[in-house]
């Protein structure tokens, strides 16, 4: 008689900026944690964080991760029992992109971009809110110090938006956040462009059968660990994130 493995089920844990585009593509009833979109700023507590979420859920399951590498941040989270499955990618601005060779190539054409999104904008992640909660938690010196640190590389501020009404809806805010870094640094240029949910998609095909992964995921086995050479592509640097376009967003 031949015994058929029970079926793993399939949890999300994953950043909350990607609860509108993933959440409501998962089948019905599929339990998802939503995490918070700053814990990228500090890459050492995502992983924390993540670990704690994974540690938590007692059965076996295949649990989609919605982050990419995100600053080293997911390096050294453990599987435990359950099988991982995690977007190929250094930043998941490729995420929203909808594919690490679209991120690579908007990556290589101009360098210096810093993205938003209607999730960014909507939880105050973006340069413009930046400086303001820099200003309200230190001094105005202190923060444009602050500010120019972490932004001054930027050259392109880039809106993704889903629909074109989407584009339209945050259009403002998103220039709004061009016009300051461009009085700030001088020949800021602002764009937009679609993005695309092609990645999230097959990311929840994977989270079900992830045996034909492919190259565009990483599948974590039960007993193993997230590795940053797992990222890796062949002929591809470590990453050395910076900012949006070259870490988590």
């Amino acid at each position: 008689m031949t015994t058929i493995a029970p079926v793993r089920p399939t949890v999300v844990i994953s950043c909350k900026v990607l609860e509108n585009l993933l959440g409501s593509r998962l089948p019905a009833g599929t339990p998802a944690v939503w995490l918070d979109v700053m814990l990228h700023n500090s890459p050492k507590k995502l992983g924390v964080a993540l670990q704690e979420q994974i540690d938590a859920i007692t059965e076996p399951s295949f649990i989609i991760i919605g982050y990419g590498l995100c600053g080293n941040g997911l390096v050294g989270v453990k599987a435990g029992v359950h099988t991982l499955i995690v977007p190929r990618t250094h930043d998941c601005v490729a995420i929203f992109l909808g594919s690490h060779q679209r991120y690579v190539q908007r990556f290589f054409a101009n360098p210096g971009t810093y993205y938003l999104t209607k999730g960014w904008i909507d939880a105050r992640d973006e340069p413009l809110s930046d400086y303001h909660d820099y200003v309200a938690e230190f001094d105005e010196e202190t923060a444009d110090y602050l500010f120019e640190m972490k932004y001054k590389h930027y050259r392109r501020i880039c809106m993704v938006g889903f629909t074109p009404e989407e584009l339209v809806a945050y259009r403002a805010q998103a220039r709004a956040v061009a016009e300051f870094m461009d009085q700030r640094f001088g020949n800021v240029v602002y764009e937009e462009t679609l993005g695309s949910t092609g990645l999230i998609e097959t990311l929840i095909e994977k989270g079900v059968h992830p045996a034909n992964a492919g190259e565009e995921f990483v599948v974590v086995k039960p007993g193993a660990e997230i590795t940053q050479e797992l990222f890796l592509r062949s002929g591809e640097a470590a990453p050395q994130p910076m900012g949006r376009s070259e870490r988590c967003a």
